[in-house]
């Protein structure tokens, strides 16, 4: 089949096209097609409007929020430096009390201390050979592979140093 180039023609087809359009000729029909595509552009430009919208709002809630949080950032750090200042300030405070001839005061004139005397001095023979001994608890938990009895035999090791 030839297909022709021809505008009379559908293509794929030996019809000729019709030329004749309804809406040219009859005037409520062309009003009708004027005032729906007025309103599809109307309806086209609110959405538009309310999509800019939106999209403004949305830039400018996103700005409130980096302030917002710029705010709070700024208020940490002023709580950090203050702390950091109360901090410094409590060192030296720290270092101007370890004087130790104001300690021995202290405790001489407060506390009623004082040195002891020559009977009271109870002196300890420490070895010099540096030897461990280890437990039974200890040496029956090596044994144990088991990973919680382990833990556990750990944990009584440390209260029983405590009691």
């Amino acid at each position: 089949m030839v297909q022709m180039k021809n505008n009379d023609y559908v293509y794929g087809t030996l019809a000729k096209q019709i030329q004749y359009d309804v809406y040219e000729e009859n005037e409520v029909l062309k009003e009708k097609k004027k005032y729906r595509l007025n309103r599809i552009t109307k309806f086209k430009a609110v959405v538009s409007i309310l999509l800019i919208f939106a999209l403004g709002f949305i830039v400018a809630y996103r700005y409130a929020l980096i302030t917002d949080l710029n705010y709070k950032i700024s208020k940490l750090e002023r709580e950090y430096e203050n702390l950091r200042d109360e901090n410094s300030r409590l060192k030296v405070a720290v270092e101007k009390d370890t004087d130790l001839p104001r300690i021995k005061e202290a405790a001489e004139k407060k506390l009623g201390m004082q040195k002891p005397d020559k009977y009271q001095i109870v002196y300890i023979r420490v070895p010099k050979s540096n030897f461990t001994v280890t437990s039974e608890t200890y040496k029956n938990s090596i044994k144990n592979n088991n990973l919680l009895a382990v833990i556990l035999t750990k944990v009584d090791i440390i209260k029983k140093l405590f009691d």
